[in-house]
């Protein structure tokens, strides 16, 4: 790669039919359009010079399918000539895409590139077409619909015989079992996670395109009620990520040497110093840890490495907010001054959590305020179940791209017993709770005394187990009950 700064010049984002008219629903394509000619007139620009683009890259497009929406986007500005591309699934893609364009950028295969993404869900639910997509009239039908996923994309096999399958699910295991490692109570905890997403809730207060403006205070999401019901333990509703949202976003980059030619002032441009991809295992029953993600911590090791930066130097950052616990083994890792703000965006609660495009937005957010203060920012982003990661470092100071480094796992995995009865200590668990207010089912990951993990459910009939894990006087980690069998089932009890 030759040593080629690489900047943006220019970002975008919108947010969408907020207020859910059917008449105002767009779909994604639209958005992403808009987010693009609005990047195009904050870099300066008139909408036609997004013709010469030289490479688009489009974060997957989830609500709606499209056979080609990279191609889309290019014909809808004129970039005909443009190579396009359109990202794999889950939250770290804006930096994959990111780094994908920087490094064509910094080694002269392009000199004008896009990153995009948008989301139409909330308009596709409004108007009925996630059930038939011929409802959507006026959008795009090649093919229309939501876009379809495989099994594999959900989980293992091993996670899905043992319903491990769902967000919803999986991050209260991490939350749990790092609140125990932390000595934290269960209030202490809590009121961390509310305190953080309370001032998340600030931040998304200030920015045009969040969904829900509209601050909360701690106690308001802390607060376990008919309008903010506990999901599954420890996180109610407001913990959670919102993804019925309609928003896109757009960041406009190009090799200095363009910039230059085309004019633009060197105050407005933003500079992206490194990137940085990390997986950890895909199977969740056999991570080796349930209170600390090593392919994060590797992923933010490199990114800010490679920039030559360290963590206290930062002056800008955004964590992936999808549940608490992902900003809080950031913070942790990273050493952060609990001064710093976790969020430039406000959070994939009150900002929005547009599926895979959120980062996109803090893409966005970070440039505004490096431009407003300069110094130093990094956007953190994560896929899946706390399994893919991305980190840039962006800053007002020119430097060349350094590149992007890409990682996998080098831990091996956890043995897992998938037949295992017998005494068991619970490592972590979570505990679904029904809409009314109820816990429904429970999940428990454990340990044999040979120390081999195994994962089991809890019936909805066994009351005194599901009470009992969700007791918030009395920690349930480190309890010992039984792997049982209950017919072709195993099952756990404390009973």
């Amino acid at each position: 790669m030759s040593a080629r700064d690489v900047v943006v010049i220019g970002v975008g984002q919108l947010r969408s039919n907020r207020y859910k008219d059917p008449a105002g629903a767009r779909e994604p394509l639209d958005l992403v359009l808009e987010a693009a000619r609005t990047a195009a007139r904050d870099a300066g620009l008139t909408e036609a010079a997004l013709a010469q683009l030289d490479a688009i890259g489009v974060v997957q497009v989830v609500s709606w399918a499209y056979d080609d929406v990279a191609g889309s986007v290019a014909r809808g500005l004129g970039a005909t000539h443009a190579k396009t591309f359109e990202s794999g699934v889950g939250g770290h893609q804006p930096v994959a895409v990111l780094g994908d364009l920087a490094a064509r950028i910094a080694d002269g295969g392009a000199e004008l590139a896009l990153l995009c993404g948008g989301e139409a869900q909330s308009s596709l639910e409004l108007l009925g077409a996630h059930q038939d997509p011929a409802a959507a009239a006026g959008w795009s039908h090649a093919p229309g619909g939501p876009v379809p996923f495989s099994r594999e994309t959900g989980g293992t096999d091993a996670m899905w015989e043992l319903g491990l399958v769902a967000p919803i699910r999986v991050y209260p295991l991490w939350e749990n079992r790092l609140r125990y490692d932390l000595h934290q109570s269960f209030a202490e905890s809590q009121s961390a996670s509310a305190a953080l997403y309370a001032g998340f809730s600030q931040v998304a207060a200030d920015n045009p395109a969040a969904w829900n403006p509209q601050p909360v205070t701690a106690e308001e999401v802390a607060e376990v009620g008919p309008r903010n019901r506990m999901v599954c333990f420890p996180y109610p509703l407001l913990m959670n990520a919102l993804n019925r949202v309609d928003q896109a976003a757009a960041v406009l980059l190009g090799s200095a040497e363009a910039a230059d030619r085309l004019g633009l002032p060197a105050e407005g441009r933003v500079h992206v110093h490194a990137t940085a991809l990390d997986a950890d295992c895909e199977d969740v029953l056999e991570r080796a840890s349930y209170s600390r993600a090593p392919g994060g911590e590797r992923a933010l090791d490199s990114a800010l490495s490679l920039a030559e930066v360290s963590a206290a130097e930062l002056d800008v950052v955004d964590l992936y907010s999808c549940f608490p616990v992902v900003p809080k083994l950031g913070r942790l890792h990273l050493n952060l001054d609990e001064e710093l703000p976790l969020t430039a965006t406000g959070g994939l609660t009150s900002f929005g959590g547009p599926h895979n495009d959120y980062s996109s937005h803090a893409l966005v957010a970070v440039v505004h305020r490096l431009r407003e203060g300069g110094g130093t920012g990094l956007v953190y982003a994560q896929g899946e179940y706390l399994t893919q990661h991305g980190a840039t470092v962006l800053g007002t100071t020119p430097r060349p791209y350094a590149g992007t480094e890409a990682t996998k796992e080098q831990h091996g995995p956890v043995p897992v017993d998938p037949t295992y009865t017998g005494p068991l200590t619970i490592e972590t668990f979570t505990v679904e709770y029904d809409r009314g207010g109820a816990p429904a089912r429970g999940f428990v990951l454990g340990r044999t005394p040979r120390g081999a993990r195994t994962g089991l459910r809890v019936s909805s009939s066994d009351r005194a187990t599901l009470e009992a894990l969700v007791d918030s006087e009395a920690e349930a980690i480190g309890r010992t009950g039984r792997a049982v069998l209950d017919g072709d089932r195993r099952l756990f009890t404390l009973g």
